[in-house]
């Protein structure tokens, strides 16, 4: 190259550098310095104060709940059978000819074995007590042999069972450890409205730390869960999930609210409709679960059902309000001080009973012991009844329920009301039900398409009264059934796989559009 190329090729390299210093990169082009400056991690406390001041996010309470939460493993020792399997010398068609033409015999096929398996469950949970006590579902740790905790840090811990209480499916378990733990702040449910927001935590299918927001969808529902009845429930639609049960459900302060419990799930998976128990109801028994590893009720010993019109109408009563005893249960405080099936309980101590939920709080919050006063009605006349309470035992006699019936005609005179038919009771129809009682006539189909479906008879049940007409044969049912007016309500006296139930029932009255 001659010297005079040469100089034009330095001019042009000279001049394009002098020309890149002015001229910004095209868009979507970056300096090396923004790669080397992307992703520079932040303090703890720098994000926790991000996500605090971060408008319309929820995860400034995610970031304060967090390092209270647990995972819980529930280990159970089981006994399964396995198949037993065996080899034979010989092949198919020997097998064959020995079986059905008279070789040798039958070779006897052994007993599956039985060994011993460990099974494991996880639930959630959080923590209540610097000391470890964590809050969960008692059907999470039920029947566990061993308890195992993993916390936010993932650090696992040994843990023990503290107290349990399987009416409110509520136990308290320790961390086995020294430390000092992060908690929870228990907040008031009494004060959530219908449409507050509020996020889920727990540990669902496993997965470690998972949390979902939704609103109160609904307050105070009464649920039937595995037959276990839950009442004054949180319903939520924040997504609630297998081994969700035993987290907490919170507020946007953060407070504790609920306890997530239970789903409806008709598809096998969350449907928008989750259970949570309330925090202030897990609060009256917390104490107790600590301290004394269960919780001690007053026990009365009556089974009671709701006053409604129908109700009102046949034992003339002033107003809706108290409980009627279906049942005085044997050798119960009840029993002892005189109360008597059909008795209307109105009072407590001079309190007004309201409901059913009512006499159960003012029961379970009066220390076994203590001397009350009942206000009854019986026969349409009030009076005074002092009950000396007792400690609510574990388990409470039950009653069976009655069989199916067997196929075949019933070899009996009927009568039928509503598509309810029944017949009177003979041996044949106390042995098929299994019926405790001589008294009354029987259910024993119901039509569905009828208008007695609704009623809520199921065949089995033994009618002894009908609006307090007494029907001890199938011309008793007819004239009792003949004065009903469903508009205005009729009351059952029944007994039920050996219980006696009061069912009460009234036709909804239709509107007609303007």
């Amino acid at each position: 190259m001659d010297k005079k190329n040469l100089i034009i090729l330095l001019v042009i390299l000279i001049g394009g550098l002098a020309v890149s210093r002015f001229v910004k990169p095209p868009a979507g082009k970056f300096p090396q310095k923004s790669y080397v400056n992307r992703g520079v991690k932040k303090s703890p406390e720098t994000i926790k104060k991000e996500g605090i001041n971060r408008p319309q996010s929820f995860s400034g309470v995610i970031i304060q709940i967090q390092p209270a939460l647990v995972n819980i493993s529930a280990v159970h020792i089981v006994e399964v059978q396995s198949p037993f399997y065996r080899f034979y010398h010989g092949d198919p068609f020997s097998d064959f000819f020995d079986d059905f033409f008279g070789g040798r015999p039958e070779r006897e096929r052994p007993e599956p074995e039985t060994h011993r398996q460990r099974q494991e469950g996880t639930g959630s949970g959080f923590i209540v007590g610097a000391e470890g006590y964590v809050l969960t579902n008692y059907h999470v740790i039920k029947d566990a042999q061993e308890l195992n905790i993993t916390t936010y840090d993932g650090k696992t811990y040994d843990a023990e069972l503290v107290g349990k209480d399987e009416r409110t499916d509520l136990a308290v378990i320790r961390i086995k450890s020294n430390k000092k733990f992060n908690v929870l702040k228990l907040g008031d449910s009494d004060n959530i409205r219908i449409g507050d927001w509020v996020v889920a935590a727990g540990s669902p299918f496993g997965l470690n730390q998972t949390f979902t927001a939704g609103i109160i969808s609904a307050l105070r529902q009464d649920v039937d869960v595995e037959n276990t009845r839950y009442k004054n429930m949180l319903q939520t639609d924040a997504a609630i999930n297998r081994c969700n049960s035993g987290g907490p459900l919170v507020n946007l302060a953060g407070e504790v609210v609920g306890i997530n419990t239970a789903i409806f799930a008709p598809t096998g998976v969350f449907s928008g409709v989750g259970f949570a128990i309330s925090v202030n109801d897990a609060k009256e028994v917390l104490g107790e679960l600590i301290e004394k590893g269960r919780v001690v009720r007053g026990w009365l010993g009556v089974e009671i059902s709701n006053v409604d019109s129908a109700i009102k109408k046949n034992f003339a009563l002033d107003s809706e309000k108290g409980v009627l005893i279906n049942r005085v249960v044997e050798n119960s405080p009840a029993e002892t001080a005189g109360l008597k099936r059909a008795d209307v309980i109105v009072e407590f101590n001079g309190r007004k009973i309201q409901d059913e939920n009512d006499l159960q709080q003012k029961v379970s919050e009066t220390p076994p012991g203590d001397n009350i006063k009942l206000g009854i009605i019986r026969e349409g006349k009030k009076t005074d009844i002092d009950i000396t309470l007792s400690e609510m035992p574990e388990e409470i006699q039950e009653f069976s329920k009655p069989k199916e019936p067997e196929n075949g005609q019933i070899e009996q005179k009927t009568a039928e009301w509503l598509g309810i038919t029944v017949t009177g009771i003979s041996a044949g129809i106390k042995e098929r039900y299994s019926l405790s009682t001589d008294k009354g006539v029987v259910v024993i189909n119901i039509d569905p398409a009828a208008g007695g479906y609704e009623i809520g008879l199921i065949p089995g049940d033994a009618i002894i009264e009908m609006n307090k007409i007494k029907t001890s044969s199938l011309a008793g049912f007819k004239k009792a059934a003949k004065e009903i007016l469903l508009k205005e309500g009729v009351v059952l006296d029944v007994i039920r796989g050996g219980r006696p139930l009061f069912i009460s029932y009234q036709k909804a009255q239709s509107i007609t559009p303007p």
